[in-house]
């Protein structure tokens, strides 16, 4: 009963986050699902979800994105995956626990960062090597973890793109680096068909946390929400790192 409400619980989040605000699904979700589930199969059974929440996505996001940011940001990330393929069957549930505990705490700190000194009216300019290497860590990351959108928030961030233009850019980066994982996760059997076949009675909750995060995106004050999202991001990285 605990999993399946922690497994709706988390369809509605990765909506709301990648829908709402661009990301941070794995940063949420993936600390709740390892409280029940093991670290790899948590894992794979969240690319689905990520996937599928991409794909709605875009139905309200199409061609508002940046397309120079795509350009620069996905050649990195293929070469990050690739690398990730290598790497993730021989990383143990152990550590991929600690690993993502330590980047939830980092993340929440980063986002208190940027909210009491990110209020500078400059632009970052980025180089074509800071979105090259931006992509590269993300693909690796995500890879392991998903959370690799930590560092593509970090470099996007400070370009202060418009806020349709800054999830649609997210977005469209996540379907390209999520299309790219879902043959390497067949492949090393994080995933396989009896993963979605559980999966698929929460695309109906997913598709509604997805209508919910455009209607916030669009309506409503990221802070407040912010501030949840940060909440469950330290409690569940506290846990991973000090009670797993």
């Amino acid at each position: 009963m605990i999993k399946l409400i922690l497994l709706n619980l988390s369809a509605l989040l990765v909506g709301l986050t990648k829908a709402g605000f661009g990301g941070g699904s794995g940063l949420v979700v993936g600390p709740i699902l390892l409280q029940v589930f093991p670290a790899k199969e948590t894992i794979g059974m969240m690319l689905p979800l990520l996937f599928s929440c991409d794909i709605a996505s875009l139905f309200f996001y199409w061609r508002k994105w940046d397309t120079r940011n795509l350009i620069v940001l996905f050649p990195g990330a293929v070469v990050g995956i690739g690398i990730g393929y290598f790497l993730l069957d021989s990383v143990s549930d152990e550590h991929l626990k600690i690993s993502i505990g330590m980047v939830a705490i980092g993340f929440a700190f980063f986002q208190i960062y940027r909210n009491l000194f990110g209020q500078s009216e400059s632009h970052f300019q980025p180089r074509r090597w800071h979105g090259s290497v931006a992509g590269f860590i993300t693909g690796f990351v995500s890879t392991l973890a998903h959370i690799g959108g930590t560092v593509t928030t970090m470099y996007l961030l400070p370009q202060r793109l418009a806020n349709q233009t800054f999830v649609a850019t997210t977005t469209a980066f996540y379907f390209l680096v999520n299309l790219c994982k879902i043959p390497v996760y067949f492949k090393l059997q994080v995933l396989d068909v009896s993963v979605l076949r559980r999966l698929l009675p929460l695309f109906p909750v997913l598709l509604l946390g997805t209508g919910l995060g455009v209607y916030l995106n669009r309506r409503v004050s990221s802070s407040a929400f912010s501030t949840v999202i940060l909440s469950i991001v330290v409690l569940t990285g506290l846990k991973l790192l000090f009670w797993h």
